[in-house]
């Protein structure tokens, strides 16, 4: 197997943050584990099976192959990516590889983020779901259109997937400050990202969707969809009336 974790000057960790995925975790634990990355998992306040999966994991593995990091309570999405973040920095890492645990992404093309990375270190990587396949959920479909041109609008950044969790992060830029918490964070840091003049390179990636009954999911779309509203109207705002230089100062990273 070719060892991954360091090339060049870059080192590349998973943060895969995790929180009552214990159907699909160990699937994906041994999946990362497959591509040689290192992962840390933030364990968010799960209060199913996660934390004897982890524990179990974590016997098996040294450090630095596996690292585990748990919140004691359910903090949410942004504060967990930023607590996997700040350990990646911890150890020595320049780039995080971030991978939702409920089943839906391949941990099979983190390479494919990596390569990616590399040819842009200083660039955020962002996959890019197909959303003309009949599965993807129409809702999604919306929301993900609308968040992707209003992006636009506050940043002049061209993204097509706003809403995938599966990314590559230069860890400098995972540490500018967004006010946005839960799934508004991972919109928020595109946006500053760009103001503060990272790259956004696309990367398509493939996407399963499952049954109704079979899905894992913590997010509540009417308010998440709020939220959005008012995450992007603040933004667009912030770029029509704050001068460039300093749009990205002032505020406090979620943790």
């Amino acid at each position: 197997m070719v060892d991954h974790r360091e090339r060049h000057d870059a080192r590349f960790a998973v943060v895969a943050p995790t929180y009552n995925n214990a159907l699909t975790l160990p699937d994906i634990l041994q999946r990362i584990d497959a591509t040689g990355f290192p992962a840390i998992v933030v364990n968010d306040g799960s209060s199913d099976a996660t934390a004897e999966i982890l524990a179990s994991w974590a016997r098996g593995h040294e450090p630095p192959a596996f690292c585990l990091v748990t919140h004691e309570r359910n903090l949410g999405k942004a504060a967990a990516l930023c607590t996997g973040f700040r350990r990646a920095i911890e150890l020595g890492f320049t780039h995080a590889v971030t991978i939702d645990t409920d089943g839906q992404l391949d941990p099979e093309q983190i390479p494919d983020l990596v390569e990616a990375a590399e040819a842009h270190p200083h660039a955020l990587i962002i996959g890019t779901r197909d959303d003309t396949r009949p599965d993807y959920p129409a809702r999604s479909r919306t929301g993900r259109r609308i968040s992707n041109f209003a992006i636009r609008l506050a940043s002049g950044a061209t993204v097509t997937d706003s809403q995938c969790g599966f990314r590559v992060y230069p860890l400098d830029a995972a540490q500018l400050p967004c006010r946005a918490r839960h799934f508004g964070w991972e919109a928020e840091i595109i946006t500053r990202a760009a103001w503060a003049g990272y790259g956004i390179v696309n990367v398509p990636v493939r996407c399963r969707y499952f049954q109704a009954e079979n899905r894992v999911s913590h997010l509540n779309p009417w308010r998440e969809t709020v939220r959005g509203i008012l995450l992007h109207a603040r933004l667009i705002f912030t770029r029509l009336t704050v001068p460039a230089r300093t749009r990205s100062r002032g505020m406090v990273a979620p943790r």
